[in-house]
């Protein structure tokens, strides 16, 4: 469009022409804004600040518009992002993952933005490790946003990829934990951890829901009591998606990514170091040894596997996934067809401490709610019964997944 208003004659230009007649498009949503735009200055930086405020009309209803829009015009990304950092400090503001176009089509259609996966970035090996945490924390951060529209409307896949979208963050700060900042490391990783749990909780209520439950139903579970099982578990997955709405109406969320964002965008304070300690060498340099460490750590926590107690596994567990995601990171590193046959047996010993894991939390979950209702019982007992059958099916195949994984060379890094 040139101007104010929308010229559909334009259409005749594009491949869009034959699909689209002019005189029949209309607005399924418009948005009334009043904008204030102002130019200010912090540092090295020219940073454009633009006020929207109005309402947004669709379907018969209306939501209000306010919106605080930055955007750096000259000098570094990090004056912008500490910029951003100061004015929360002071209005608790929320990030908004929507754009107006965005919120107009969930009001029309009453569905938010579907779900979306990671996009990982290709990292040449010449790029510093400075700058490879700069762009991979970016592809993270921007999962774990895209997803929130999904997750606050209670969408089972939004919550997922949330919630995946903080495991490799946290990932990624462990694949680069010995050349970071410590206590600053610690400090995001507990923000981390704690809107994991949030997120975990109600992922683990959608899964007992929509998966765990239909499971049991199918093995001849007394229909009556499967239902007053659904319905005390659905009571309870509400709630736990109420406490995910929660933590995304408070400053909390906002502040961890703009304060992950402002990190990596500064070597001296990703490092700790005024000269960007060893983040300032070469990716292709940093890769192999950190790798290394973590594929260590899942040696070590493996170690007399038939012998490790069900809690120890699940340390293992989450040792592996960190490897799995920094081999991901740096896929681009390495030879494809060697990565590839590596991570098959990472998700295939993956897959089998999995399966106890996800035997375990189901009968916590079920036996938490015979405890406000006595009549469920029978089919905890039931639910018991059939995660153990899964768990000793998976203990028994673990061995050998173990063993077909210790086999495996970690694949070299490759400079090119």
């Amino acid at each position: 469009m040139d101007g104010e208003a929308p010229d559909p004659g334009l259409l005749a230009t594009t491949p869009m022409a034959s699909v689209v007649a002019s005189d029949s498009l209309e607005p399924v949503f418009r948005a009334e804004v009043r904008r204030t735009v102002r130019t200010v200055r912090q540092g090295d930086a020219v940073i454009e600040v633009v006020v929207d405020i109005g309402m947004l009309f669709a379907n018969g209803a209306r939501e209000a518009i306010r919106e605080l829009e930055l955007e750096l015009m000259e000098g570094s990304p990090a004056a912008l992002y500490r910029f951003a950092e100061s004015i929360q400090a002071d209005i608790p503001l929320l990030l908004g993952a929507e754009a107006k176009s965005d919120r107009g089509w969930r009001m029309l259609t009453g569905r938010p933005r579907a779900a979306e996966k990671a996009i990982e970035p290709a990292l040449r090996p010449d790029i510093s490790g400075a700058e490879a945490f700069r762009r991979l924390s970016g592809a993270t951060l921007a999962s774990l946003l895209a997803n929130q529209p999904a997750a606050a409307a209670g969408g089972v896949e939004g919550v997922h990829g949330m919630r995946i979208a903080i495991r490799r963050m946290r990932a990624l700060l462990a694949l680069f934990r010995p050349h970071l900042a410590p206590e600053v490391e610690e400090r995001f990783t507990g923000m981390l951890r704690r809107l994991g749990r949030v997120l975990g909780e109600a992922r683990d209520w959608d899964v007992f829901c929509v998966q765990t439950l239909p499971e049991l139903a199918r093995t001849g579970l007394d229909p009556l009591v499967a239902r007053a099982l659904l319905r005390a578990a659905e009571r309870e997955r509400e709630a736990a998606h109420a406490r995910v709405g929660a933590e995304f109406a408070s400053p909390a969320l906002t502040r961890t990514v703009l304060g992950l964002a402002a990190w990596a965008e500064d070597p001296a304070a990703l490092s700790g170091r005024a000269d960007g300690g060893a983040m300032a060498r070469s990716l292709c340099d940093l890769a192999g040894p950190l790798e290394k460490r973590l594929r260590r750590e899942v040696r070590r926590r493996g170690r007399h596997i038939r012998r490790r107690p069900e809690e120890e596994l699940h340390d293992l567990r989450k040792a592996l996934k960190k490897l799995r995601y920094a081999l991901e990171f740096l896929e681009s590193l390495h030879r494809h067809k060697r990565l590839k046959t590596y991570l098959r047996h990472c998700k295939d010993l993956q897959e089998r401490l999995g399966a106890l894991n996800d035997a375990a939390v189901a009968v916590a979950l079920a036996e938490r709610l015979a405890l406000s209702n006595e009549g469920l019982g029978p089919a905890v007992t039931e639910l018991r019964d059939g995660a153990a059958w899964r768990r000793d099916a998976a203990l028994g195949g673990l061995p050998a997944a173990w063993r077909s994984f210790k086999q495996q060379s970690l694949p070299k890094v490759v400079a090119g």
